[in-house]
């Protein structure tokens, strides 16, 4: 069971809280409190008085692949389970949100596991923005208590609070009831008892003013721990039982108008029900607009939003919606337009999706106070018309004040079966980088798993595919495939249609691009499609070549083909190595790399020419013990020892030197003709900083 405590600032929800959670696991459940609000005060009485790390500070100090669950849970008086989620610095960043990430950031930690019976969420004053009515929703609590006070702004809050959990009813009601938590003020029962019975909303509690709770929390405690015998201490025993057996007594609220608070208030009395609707008064409409459309271009993938427009723009017949503000929309189309470009730029000759599959919402200023969920509504009305397969990308802004997409998204399948609306939340708090794995996860579903795969195909399976649409990386593996009779698909997931996604099967054996993290978790989601990967991911450079052909026969039979293929290869690489050694022999190269395991290829391929090569990196991680690798702590660290070794040539892949002597990173990595390309571009920088050997060229 999960409750969700609410409340005007300063009701006393966190004592209600705390008491409540203490009397739950003295009836012998196990309880989880998750404190909701920026101060991260909910569970100090549990704890003794012990301020804990909040989620909100773990996520900004710790790196997602260090955290862990553990780390932000802390065991408090009988045994009570203690999070609190913390918030920005006040008048910095939105609260809100960071409610939002904490559910995000606690879901990746596998919260679940902590099997508890009830789960407690105290959550700040009232629901001031979407981000505070998170905890309200379907998904994270099956039923919501409301303190209040016989205070006019008090039962203002509890009256804001029905009116807000009228949003995220399914049908059902969610509230369990109101607490009453005494001021001591004249006829405050006989007050809440009329707010009461105009809303439909049963008070289930009744807790007097009472020293005892200052006592108590000067101590660090509850008052059903330091005062177990206390009329306050069964108050809370009492309720513990009562919501034990809530769920069939849920209610759904009849909130008052602002006239009739008003009446309440000065009164005493409430004529007939609550007559708030939430179709009253006049809706405020959203642009009507078409949808903005422009250019998409494919390749390097960044963080959030970009990185998932960039990913879902390469599928060029499904429409991607971003929803968001037409100038946040205008600003990521912008820098995807420049990224179409460079890849242009790189090949000219490649398929690149047009773009115009790309539409933004265009949330009004309006939208983005009130919501902007009629935005989306009419966005995807309009769009699922003429489409079968729709991709909606989530920006910043909705994260921020709470829209429920997928609720709109229910809605518009249920009016149109047999479509489907793939959802990525870009704005992921936890992780940008996510944001495009998110989209491949999506479209994988389109995947056909009744295919067979066909034989003499490879299909190379990659994140980004952004190393291997430059340089002549894919005509080098196209080559190579030819020489064995193969051929390779179209790729997944690159610029490519849905037809390509849904027989993705049918392209044979995958390979990967590289070994990244990103690509193997892309990997586990096909292998879940019964897709067969191989062992080694594309070959960079001469010696992976050989490698990587001689596993290929696992998987392919090549028959003599493949003896023929390796003879050319070594063939045509020693013959470039007999070409450029005499110049190269000798010769000192540095190559300062971000991961020595990936561009070791470069140190092979110049060591067989004669040089003396050095690396340089940070990366600790996978490497063999070489004493030509040396890892250093910092950039300067790095570039002092560079320098200082004067080398004939710096190979800078990290993009830190700038000097005549240096090659950048190779675009051309893939097969023994890149260790050829490289052999020209080093042999090529080096008679060009030597005078007297121009007058050798060409001999």
């Amino acid at each position: 069971m999960r409750v969700a405590v609410y409340g005007k600032g300063g009701i006393g929800k966190s004592t209600v809280s705390s008491n409540l959670s203490y009397s739950l696991a003295e009836e012998g459940y196990k309880v989880l409190q998750i404190g909701c609000d920026p101060k991260a005060d909910s569970t100090r009485s549990l704890l003794k008085g012990k301020v804990q790390v909040t989620v909100t500070e773990y996520m900004r100090d710790t790196l997602p692949s260090k955290r862990k669950l553990n780390d932000l849970v802390n065991v408090g008086s009988n045994g009570v389970l203690c999070i609190e989620a913390g918030g920005p610095k006040p008048g910095v960043g939105c609260a809100g949100k960071g409610i939002v990430g904490m559910f995000q950031t606690l879901e990746k930690l596998n919260y679940a596991d902590l099997d508890v019976d009830i789960t407690l969420y105290d959550v700040l004053g009232d629901v001031v923005c979407g981000g505070f009515a998170v905890p309200m929703r379907t998904e994270h609590s099956d039923s919501i208590l409301i303190v209040t006070s016989g205070e006019y702004m008090s039962m203002f809050a509890a009256n804001n609070i029905m009116k807000g959990s009228l949003s995220f009813e399914d049908g059902k009601g969610r509230i369990a009831g109101l607490i009453l938590n005494r001021r001591g003020l004249d006829n405050e029962d006989s007050l809440v008892e009329e707010f009461s019975r105009a809303t439909g909303v049963p008070i289930v509690c009744r807790i007097s003013r009472s020293e005892a709770f200052r006592i108590a929390e000067s101590k660090g405690m509850t008052v059903s721990e330091a005062f177990p015998d206390s009329d306050e201490s069964k108050a809370f025993s009492d309720l513990a039982k009562r919501i034990q057996d809530i769920t069939g007594k849920l209610v759904s609220p009849k909130p008052l108008t602002d006239f009739q608070m008003d009446t309440l208030y000065s009164t005493g009395v409430c004529e007939g029900e609550g007559a708030f609707s939430l179709t009253d008064g006049e809706k405020r409409k959203e642009s009507k607009e078409k949808p903005i459309v422009t250019f998409a271009p494919p390749r390097r993938i960044g963080k959030g939003p970009v990185s998932a427009l960039l990913e879902g723009g390469k599928v060029s017949d499904i429409p991607v919606v971003v929803h968001g503000t037409t100038s946040c929309g205008y600003t990521m189309l912008c820098e995807v337009s420049n990224e179409r470009v460079a890849h242009i730029l790189h090949d000219p000759d490649a398929f690149v999706s047009s773009g115009d599959n790309i539409c933004c919402t265009g949330m009004t200023p309006d939208g983005a106070v009130f919501g902007g969920l009629e935005s989306l509504r009419s966005t995807l009305t309009d769009l699922v018309k003429n489409n079968d397969i729709i991709l909606v990308v989530a920006t910043c802004l909705p994260g921020m004040i709470g829209d429920d997409c997928e609720k709109v998204i229910a809605e518009v399948l249920k009016q149109n079966p047999g479509k489907k609306i793939f959802y990525v939340d870009a704005n992921r708090v936890d992780s940008g980088f996510d944001a495009h794995i998110e989209i491949i996860r999506e479209l994988s579903k389109l995947i056909d798993t009744t295919i067979e795969p066909m034989d003499r195909y490879i299909n190379v399976v990659d994140d980004t595919f952004i190393l291997f649409n430059k340089g002549d990386n894919r005509k080098n593996l196209d080559s190579l495939l030819s020489s064995i009779d193969l051929m390779s698909g179209p790729g997944f997931l690159n610029d490519c249609s849905v037809k390509e996604i849904i027989d993705t099967r049918r392209y044979g054996v995958a390979v990967l691009g590289d070994l990244r993290r990103d690509n193997l978790i892309v990997k586990g989601i096909l292998e879940s499609k019964g897709i067969q990967f191989m062992n080694l991911p594309l070959p960079r450079g001469y010696r992976e070549t050989i490698r990587w052909l001689s596993e290929l026969t696992d998987f392919v039979d090549l028959d003599d083909r493949l003896i023929d293929t390796v003879s050319s290869v070594n063939k045509e690489y020693y013959a470039a190595v007999s070409r450029f050694k005499g110049d190269l022999e000798e010769m000192s190269v540095a190559i300062a790399t971000w991961s020595p395991k990936e561009d070791v290829w470069m140190a092979e391929t110049l060591s067989d020419c004669g040089c003396k090569v050095t690396i340089h990196s940070f990366n600790k991680d996978d490497i063999d013990s070489n004493d030509n690798i040396i890892i250093h702590d910092n950039p300067e660290s790095l570039m002092e020892s560079v320098n200082r070794s004067e080398p004939d040539v710096i190979i800078d892949c990290i993009g830190y030197f700038n000097c005549k002597n240096k090659i950048s990173n190779p675009e051309t990595i893939l097969t023994h003709r890149a260790s050829i390309d490289l052999m020209k571009q080093v042999w090529g920088c080096i008679v060009s900083e030597h005078n007297e050997k121009w007058t050798t060229w060409g001999e």
